[in-house]
């Protein structure tokens, strides 16, 4: 797996095709992130190159992962954020993943659980109004509070059903599928 972490610009030249940019809650959401990572490596390959905003210190497993290239690009993340989702919109995908906040290390800042995810969704949903064929997929645990507003809003802004998945597996799944890139038989 290749691993492009806050706030690394890395050459276009050193991406072999299409990457997933992981889009969800950080804090007090576990590190799904960390498992999205693995499912993808699995159903993909070593070769599958993941966009993940979690800034993984040296001593966490994936950080061994990391890709090369500009720390000083960007100057906030945000902005590389944003670089990323939208190169991953039509080169990949973006692959929401809503878990519910974790009971043994919830948020402790005061402030709400996935509160910039909401305003993600919301952006992105916004997007697929005006451009329907964007690579963009949302999963959600059971439970994620805002679920059925989320569900609601997506249905009625696209005119359509709009699949929100259950599980980490299904979104992963769904955003390879999404995105083009073969799945390794099992």
């Amino acid at each position: 797996m290749k691993l492009i972490l806050p706030k690394t610009l890395v050459p276009d030249s050193e991406i072999n095709g299409g990457i997933f940019f992981l889009a969800g809650p950080i804090k007090g959401g576990d590190d799904w992130q960390k498992d999205c990572c693995e499912l993808l490596e699995q159903k993909i390959g070593p070769d599958v190159t993941i966009v993940n905003p979690c800034r993984y210190a040296e001593d966490h497993p994936l950080y061994r992962y990391k890709m090369a290239g500009n720390e000083n690009y960007f100057p906030r993340q945000t902005l590389w954020e944003r670089h990323y989702l939208a190169r991953a919109s039509v080169g990949g995908c973006i692959l929401f993943f809503c878990p519910c906040q974790s009971l043994t290390n919830p948020r402790k800042d005061n402030q709400p659980y996935a509160r910039d995810t909401y305003g993600e969704l919301g952006e992105w949903r916004g997007r697929l109004m005006n451009n329907p064929n964007l690579n963009v997929v949302v999963g959600a645990a059971t439970g994620f509070p805002g679920y059925s507003v989320i569900q609601t809003n997506f249905n009625e802004a696209l005119k359509t059903h709009f699949h929100i998945h259950v599980s980490l597996d299904k979104t992963v799944d769904a955003a390879i599928e999404k995105s083009h890139l073969a799945i390794i038989p099992e």
